[in-house]
């Protein structure tokens, strides 16, 4: 009997990236999912992942963390929030998940033309595949994005 070679599948590229949750950690989510992505060859999908990470990263810093890169002691006395940022590639497509630690749903805002904000939502909804979010048992919730090549 001769052996057979069998090689097993390679799990598929993932990475979890836990931040304070605070504005200056939206630039770093951004900065690991272009690094993550030109790593593992897939460059095409760098210009949306960037976007789609930036508005999720900054929301879940709008819902739980400080919004100032120089907290105040008296801001800090309550605890610094966190974030996590989680990428993984499943035949071909990118998945986006940002983790905060409050549980109220996401929703798409209705910005007025001269808003500056509010269409973050919108913006992904636009440029991804779907969306959407779910409460883990650990608490929280997960707004994930799912970026197919196109």
């Amino acid at each position: 009997m001769n052996p057979t070679s069998v090689q097993a599948a390679e799990p598929p590229p993932t990475s979890r990236l836990a931040l304070a949750a605070l504005p200056g950690s939206v630039r770093t989510a951004r900065r690991h999912v272009h690094d993550l992505l030109h790593r593992w060859e897939l460059p095409h999908l760098i210009e949306t992942a960037e976007l789609v990470v930036s508005e999720l990263s900054t929301n879940a810093i709008r819902e739980t963390g400080i919004m100032t890169d120089s907290p105040g002691y008296g801001e800090l006395t309550s605890g610094l929030n966190a974030i996590c940022v989680s990428l993984h590639v499943v035949d071909s497509r990118a998945v986006i998940e940002v983790w905060d630690a409050s549980p109220s749903p996401p929703h798409i805002k209705d910005a007025d033309p001269d808003d500056e904000g509010g269409r973050g939502l919108f913006l992904v909804e636009a440029l991804t595949t779907r969306w959407g979010f779910r409460r883990p048992e650990t608490g929280g919730k997960v707004v994930w994005a799912e970026i197919k090549p196109g």
